[in-house]
């Protein structure tokens, strides 16, 4: 993400939100017309990043915009050769549907934590 952001996808009603990553607070952020209006945070292990929560606010639900902040989230990941743990059950629902995605997960790492 050039200097944390990117606009490179639109969300199903034609809107160009911009999803900011922000590594300080552990999270990557989806904005329309700049109002916040998602959030997806995540947990730090080395190179690995640990999903756990991924919420839309009520005006942006129904927008597709979930959607657009995991693409760009995994996006951002795999432009670093990055590896998830996908936790959250949004993003864990978004790459099955999603199949091209499944290379990020480390396997190993999400089934020791569904374990424990």
């Amino acid at each position: 993400m050039a200097a944390g952001r990117s606009d490179r996808s639109t969300s199903e009603s034609g809107e160009t939100p911009v999803v900011t990553h922000d590594p300080d607070r552990h999270r990557y952020v989806i904005s329309v017309d700049g109002v916040p209006l998602g959030t997806s945070v995540y947990s730090q292990t080395g190179d690995l990043r640990i999903f756990v929560h991924t919420e839309i606010a009520p005006a942006g639900e129904g927008r597709g915009l979930g959607s657009v902040l995991v693409r760009e989230a995994l996006d951002d990941i795999a432009e670093r050769n990055g590896r998830i743990v996908p936790l959250c059950p949004f993003v864990s629902g978004w790459i099955e549907r999603h199949p091209e995605y499944e290379r990020l997960v480390d396997e190993q790492m999400t089934a020791a934590y569904r374990r424990s």
